[in-house]
C-alpha cells in the first residue's frame, strides 16, 4: 500500500524524464562552464586569504531556491546557467547549442548585464531598466541570483571585511542598488525567495559596512 502511494507522489513531483534531465544538464553544464572558463576556475568575490567558495555553489543556491518555490525546469535550470553568458565567455548561440532548450537561453540572456566597457553605474541602471517589466520568472530568478549575493556580501561583513574590500563599489552603492531590486521584486515573486532576499537585505542594510 506504501509503495502504491509512493510511486503517484513521485510521478507528481517529477512528471517527465525529459524535464529532469534539463536541470541535470544545466548543472553539469555550469559546472563546467566556470571551472574550465578562460580566466581560469571561479571562486566567489572574497579579499585577501579568506575563504572563496567555488562559485558553483552560488549558482546551486540559486536554482535550490526556485526549485524551493516551485518554478518550473526551464526556470530552475537557467538559476544553474544565469551567469555563464556574462562571465564565461559564452555568446547566446553557444548555449543554446549545448542546452537546447529556448525558454532557458531567454531567462538567461534576460538577467544577463550588458557588456563589461560600461561603468558599473551604467550596467546596473541598464539591467535594472530591463528587469523592472519583466516576467515573473525572470524577476524570480533574479531575486534568487540577489538573494545569494547579498547574503554572501553579509557573510564577509560579519567576518570583518567591508564591502569595498570585495566589490567595485562599496555599501552605500550596493546598498542603492539592492533597495531599488527590492522595489521591482515586491510582490512579483514567490514569497520564500522574496522573503530571504528581503532578510538579507535587513541585514546588509543594517550593518552599514
Amino acid at each position: 500500500m506504501i509503495v502504491s502511494l509512493v510511486k503517484p507522489l513521485l510521478i507528481e513531483m517529477f512528471p517527465m524524464k525529459d524535464t529532469n534531465d534539463l536541470v541535470l544538464r544545466a548543472m553539469r553544464l555550469a559546472e563546467k562552464a566556470h571551472r574550465t572558463r578562460e580566466a581560469g576556475s571561479h571562486f566567489r568575490k572574497g579579499p585577501g586569504s579568506v575563504d572563496k567558495p567555488s562559485y558553483f555553489l552560488h549558482l546551486t543556491e540559486v536554482a535550490w531556491m526556485l526549485q524551493d518555490a516551485g518554478y518550473t525546469a526551464p526556470v530552475v535550470a537557467a538559476g544553474y546557467l544565469h551567469d555563464v553568458i556574462e562571465d564565461c565567455d559564452y555568446t547566446r548561440e553557444m548555449l543554446a547549442a549545448e542546452i537546447s532548450n529556448e525558454r532557458v537561453v531567454s531567462l538567461v540572456c534576460a538577467v544577463t548585464e550588458p557588456g563589461m566597457h560600461q561603468t558599473w553605474e551604467e550596467r546596473n541602471a541598464v539591467y535594472l531598466k530591463n528587469i523592472r517589466h519583466a516576467a515573473e520568472d525572470v524577476l524570480a530568478l533574479s531575486c534568487a541570483d540577489k538573494a545569494s549575493n547579498v547574503n554572501d556580501m553579509n557573510r564577509l561583513n560579519a567576518e570583518g571585511h567591508a564591502v569595498g574590500a570585495f566589490t567595485s563599489r562599496g555599501h552605500s552603492s550596493q546598498l542603492g542598488k539592492f533597495v531599488s531590486l527590492d522595489r521591482v521584486y515586491r510582490g512579483k515573486v514567490a514569497e520564500s525567495i522574496y522573503t530571504r532576499y528581503r532578510v538579507a537585505l535587513n541585514t546588509f542594510e543594517s550593518s552599514g559596512y
